[in-house]
């Protein structure tokens, strides 16, 4: 396994990690059973020590089985955690108060916590950005970032940090989304942030699944548009043929190519073997082109400033809050 470190001096983590939105997330039909435990150990063996969750998934259902297979494994400094507060959190005092619930769901300090999306539009981003700092400065963290935050709120999180700098922003990317090269990617590299991708396989139709199975699918347009992108699955397909890899494997790899972090989710043991060999597969730069080119599309047809989670911005943080417990989080 190969590492990149996170930002300018944060945590060394590995190329590829796990994102466990469907450990008690409501959004997938995730099986019972300790398969989170399964997942875990696999990881560790094939050197993954980046696994990232959020309070919302599964109102804390996700940070719980996480922490208790990470507890259940022994396995402490050699993993670095990452979890999200939601954007509904706009202040110091409810900040430090979510991080603080994170910690006990974990069993654990948090190494990265995250804005999850960024505060209502008439909030001020600096109250978010003091509180995310105040958590690592008084331990319930050890570093922050921001995720979801498009290129202007990211300068705008810069110019608010005062003691403690984020390391970086997590942000939907893949093959098929590749709206942040338009302006936030040129950006987090010349700040010196690094970018971690959420669903980088576009929630599994970059591996090969052409029908959604489970909600997140259904309800996804990317996934969907993917999955019938007859010229970007064949360019998936060839590639992999070229290299005797699979289709989810160069689309990872593709991503760590291009600088990104991918944190791909999976319920079995056997996908970590897969999702792990992504940190080694190296891409000739004409096996490269092909997949840029079938992919080029994307660049632009999402939009030329990314925009994920925006939307929630001009919801009240008590109708974020509250639609939560309803729905028994994401």
């Amino acid at each position: 396994m190969r590492f990149r470190t996170l930002g300018k001096n944060g945590p060394k983590v590995s190329l590829v990690g796990l994102g466990f939105w469907e450990a008690g997330g409501r959004a997938w039909r995730s099986p019972k059973g300790n398969w989170v435990i399964d997942v875990v150990k696999k990881a560790i063996e094939m050197e993954i020590n980046f696994f990232d969750t959020a309070e919302i998934y599964g109102l804390g259902s996700s940070e719980r089985l996480l922490g208790e297979a990470l507890k259940k494994l022994n396995v402490r400094d050699e993993v670095i955690v990452a979890s999200k507060v939601g954007g509904f959190r706009f202040y110091e005092g409810l900040i430090i108060k979510g991080v603080k619930a994170i910690n006990r769901r974990l069993g654990r300090t948090v190494d990265l916590i995250q804005a999850h999306w960024p505060p209502p539009a008439w909030m001020p981003i600096c109250r978010a950005v003091r509180g995310l700092e105040e958590a690592v400065l008084r331990g319930f963290a050890h570093y922050y970032g921001l995720s979801n935050y498009p290129a202007d709120l990211v300068e705008k999180a810069l110019e608010c940090s005062k003691r403690v700098e984020p390391v970086s922003d997590q942000v939907q990317y893949s093959l098929a989304y590749r709206t942040p090269e338009n302006k936030l990617k040129p950006l987090l590299e010349k700040r010196g942030l690094s970018l971690i991708a959420w669903s980088p396989l576009a929630k599994g139709a970059l591996a090969g699944i052409l029908s959604p199975k489970d909600p997140a699918q259904r309800s996804d347009r990317i996934f969907m548009v993917a999955a019938r992108d007859r010229k970007l699955q064949e360019a998936l397909k060839t590639v992999a043929e070229k290299l005797n890899a699979s289709k989810a494997v160069v689309a990872l790899s593709w991503l760590i190519q291009k600088g990104a972090v991918p944190i791909p989710g999976t319920r079995k043991v056997n996908r970590v073997v897969e999702i792990a060999s992504a940190a080694n597969l190296e891409i000739p730069n004409d096996l490269m082109k092909i997949l840029d080119d079938a992919s080029k599309e994307y660049i632009t047809k999402w939009g030329r400033e990314y925009k994920a989670l925006q939307w929630i911005r001009y919801v009240p943080c008590s109708i974020q809050y509250l639609s939560l417990l309803i729905t028994r989080g994401a």
